[in-house]
């Protein structure tokens, strides 16, 4: 077991950058409980939560000095148990996950929905917004504001 002090700061900081598109490369995904809850008909999943798609945003370093990550958050229809890396999940015809595959690929949006792991490799065209305000629509001090990953546009 490692040992480790009273607090221990886990996880990844967000970046905050100029907004605007960048180019991105999908690097991972992780699915989330957030905003869910248990379904009560299959003990196996949750209805609800989140897919966080994790990208590396300018792979070439065209506009920034070093490489780094920024996430996109979208809603699911259910998520599967276990959660987290490569965690599977549901998503609705209709969901912006789901539009956004048929936007990009057209009749192909259905192979790649199957997983996210189709999109690594690819070079994508992401439209970058800053975080102000919490999930209660409180407002961030400055200090923490941070990017994500609004929409991929287009293919790169």
């Amino acid at each position: 077991m490692q040992s480790f002090d009273v607090c221990e700061i886990v996880g990844q900081e967000y970046i905050l950058i100029e907004e605007g598109e960048y180019e991105v490369v999908l690097e991972s995904w992780e699915t989330n409980s957030r905003y869910s809850r248990k379904d009560l008909i299959d003990p196996h999943s949750l209805k609800g939560g989140k897919l966080y798609l994790w990208f590396r945003i300018d792979p070439y370093s065209q506009i920034l000095e070093e490489e780094q990550l920024i996430f996109m958050a979208l809603n699911v229809d259910s998520l599967l148990l276990p959660l987290g890396e490569n965690g599977k999940f549901r998503v609705g015809a209709r969901s912006k996950y789901y539009k956004m595959l048929k936007r990009l690929f057209g009749k192909k949006a259905p192979e790649y929905a199957k997983s996210p792991k189709t999109l690594a490799k690819k070079l994508f065209i992401a439209k970058v917004r800053t975080v102000k305000v919490d999930g209660k629509q409180k407002s961030h001090h400055e200090s923490e504001w941070y990017s994500v990953i609004d929409d991929l546009v287009d293919l790169g």
